[in-house]
């Protein structure tokens, strides 16, 4: 069958893939997937209790009382927010302003001594900053070595641990690499759930049950990722992005989106966010107000947003809104980036816009209470602030704007100097300080308790509560989770890929190879993957049908087969031969590899549909 440029119909492909990608994903945890679609005030993660699974809260009548860890995950409880008030009363505002400060592991004022004496709320570890052993590998066991250290210095004379973040979505944004698992892009969930919906359909089970099914395996994945994270000594991982891509158009954010539909990123996001706070990970999703509908990168210059607000408020906004007005499940953070929308203040980054952070505190509308968690900045040494605004200037305009944490100023001992002069002479408020210190402490003191919740629930609590109880890290190491059973992460990494991949255009069920195949395009270690993953399958590589592998999302190519590795945009400027297939993988792991090979040999058909449109074909593409 070759598939045409339009939607597939609701009859599709089989579901042997698909049970094979939720077994693994269920085996981590007992509770009932989310089942109200997103946007229909349901929420994606269901209310606590036995028969709902949810991830916290009170329960009805006939329910058990809450436990400790479902307490622990509705969000800080008032002895939390009554002790991070009294630790920042003793502080004076030198104190208080390392408080609100990130700095970026290896730059001036983030060595322990350093650390100790700027009084720093905690660290950021970029990729330069991740040692490498003799065989190129990450060397994770220094690195967990090195974040003990800091946590020491973060955490000395402190009733809190400090924060250890890290960037970690899955695709090229991973900080850390090999032995920890690795995860295709985060629009591979976006692909699963676009054809788990045409699957579902076919089963007559409906859109919201495939909704539900997806968002359990993002769930289950970011807990595993989550869980990795933790055993390190991270706390807080800056994911997932809940932008809504616009698709070709959009060159920052791209494949790090779900889908370009609204409902299924809220969805979806919620979801991923539940799984990190699963793994007790502080998540931050990002980048409010929308980076994926901007036609610029903020990493170089400030992206204007020219859309209104009232469309914002229904594309871009709206995974926000579910995430913060859910009574369903907390979420103690939020990031906001650099974009420019004129409506709410002309010519000024949002990360320093008063009215940008009143439009995120109160997203949720007019019948919620106003977000009253932390809302981070993305870093401020990005070329939308460099441009405008000197080292020093940029973290002081964003916490008098309504920031509360500083994420990875230029200069972090020159930022913190900055933020005491400006409070000694009165161009930011006292008050505007110490609010911003007392949210960020009381979020470390939460985050600190969850875990504790965590680490001593049974396996009953943990199902109560919608707890995912997986404990398979994947690296050797252990998780140090003595409750539940195992999951093996690189399984469900595998699963999720074979869930994803996509036959965009081509013939659908049949082999597109047959005893060989040649590998162009890409780069040397995806070549050197798909050909390990061929010639386990008995393929001989270096003769047979072209296979040609778009490694950027501006690509082309030209083949028999040609396989876009992320984001799938570069499919439209390619072409096949006349019984080619085009084919969409949202990844280049292991995992992703192999379950091209499987799709090209016949062994599997594609079950992924587009999640956002390429070219002539429009979301939903797919066998």
């Amino acid at each position: 069958m070759k598939i045409s440029s339009r939607p597939r119909p609701p009859a599709v492909a089989p579901l042997a893939v698909l049970t094979a990608v939720l077994a693994a994903a269920l085996a981590l945890t007992s509770c009932t997937a989310p089942t109200g679609p997103s946007g229909s005030g349901e929420g994606t993660t269901p209310a606590p209790g036995p028969s709902t699974g949810g991830t916290g809260g009170a329960g009805g009548a006939d329910e058990p009382a809450p436990s400790a860890l479902e307490l622990a995950l509705d969000g800080p409880a008032e002895d939390v927010e009554e002790a991070a008030a009294d630790a920042v009363a003793g502080m004076d505002t030198a104190e208080k302003a390392g408080q609100v400060l990130v700095g970026q592991l290896g730059a001036a004022g983030t060595d322990p001594a350093s650390i100790a004496e700027l009084n720093l709320g905690g660290i950021i570890v970029m990729g330069d900053a991740v040692p490498v052993a003799a065989d190129g590998v990450h060397d994770v066991e220094a690195l967990q070595s090195r974040l003990a250290e800091t946590q020491e210095a973060l955490s000395a004379n402190r009733d809190w641990s400090g924060i250890i973040s890290v960037d970690q979505e899955g695709g090229l944004v991973a900080r850390i690499k090999e032995p920890l698992v690795e995860w295709p892009t985060p629009m591979s969930y976006g692909a699963a759930a676009a054809g788990m919906a045409g699957a579902e359909g076919a089963d007559a089970k409906g859109e919201s049950a495939a909704e539900g099914d997806a968002a359990q395996l993002a769930t289950d994945g970011h807990a595993l990722m989550g869980a990795q994270l933790a055993e390190l000594g991270f706390t807080l991982d800056f994911a997932p992005s809940v932008d809504v891509t616009i698709g070709a158009g959009d060159p920052a954010i791209g494949a790090r989106s779900f889908s370009s539909d609204p409902e299924t990123v809220a969805a979806l996001g919620t979801a991923a966010t539940a799984g990190l706070l699963h793994a007790g990970v502080l998540p931050a999703p990002k980048h409010f107000p929308g980076h994926g509908s901007v036609t610029d990168d903020s990493h170089v210059t400030a992206p204007v947003q020219d859309a209104s607000v009232a469309d914002l408020e229904s594309r871009d906004w709206l995974p926000f809104r579910e995430l913060l007005a859910g009574e369903e499940q907390y979420t103690p953070m939020v990031m906001m980036g650099h974009v420019i929308v004129p409506e709410l203040e002309p010519e000024v980054p949002s990360s320093v816009s008063a009215p940008a952070y009143e439009a995120l505190r109160g997203v949720a509308g007019p019948d919620a209470e106003p977000y009253d968690g932390v809302v981070v900045t993305d870093a401020l040494n990005m070329g939308a602030l460099v441009e405008r605004y000197g080292a020093n200037e940029a973290p002081v305009r964003a916490l008098e704007a309504g920031a509360d944490l500083l994420l990875m100023p230029s200069d972090l001992p020159g930022a913190r100097d900055a933020l005491v002069e400006a409070v000694d002479t009165g161009e930011v408020p006292a008050e505007r300080l110490d609010e911003a210190a007392e949210r960020v402490v009381t979020m470390l003191l939460w985050r600190d308790r969850l875990a504790q919740e965590l680490e001593e629930a049974t396996v009953e609590e943990k199902e109560q509560a919608g707890v995912a109880t997986g404990s398979g890290d994947g690296t050797g190491m252990g998780t140090g989770a003595e409750n539940g059973p195992e999951a093996e992460p690189e399984q469900v990494s595998r699963d999720l890929s074979a869930a994803a991949i996509t036959v965009v255009d081509g013939v659908c069920g049949a082999p597109l190879v047959e005893d060989s195949l040649q590998i162009i395009g890409g780069n040397e270690i995806d070549r050197a993957r798909l050909a390990e993953a061929a010639e386990a399958a008995g393929l001989t590589v270096g003769a047979g049908p072209v296979v040609s592998l778009v490694g950027s999302a501006r690509g082309s190519a030209q083949g028999d087969v040609v396989v876009a590795l992320d984001a799938p945009f570069g499919l439209a400027q390619s072409s096949v031969s006349d019984e080619g297939a085009m084919v969409a993988l949202y990844g280049r792991t292991p995992g992703a590899f192999e379950a091209l090979v499987a799709v090209m040999t016949g062994e599997a058909e594609a079950p992924g549909a587009l999640p956002v449109e390429v070219g002539e074909w429009p979301a939903g593409t797919g066998c």
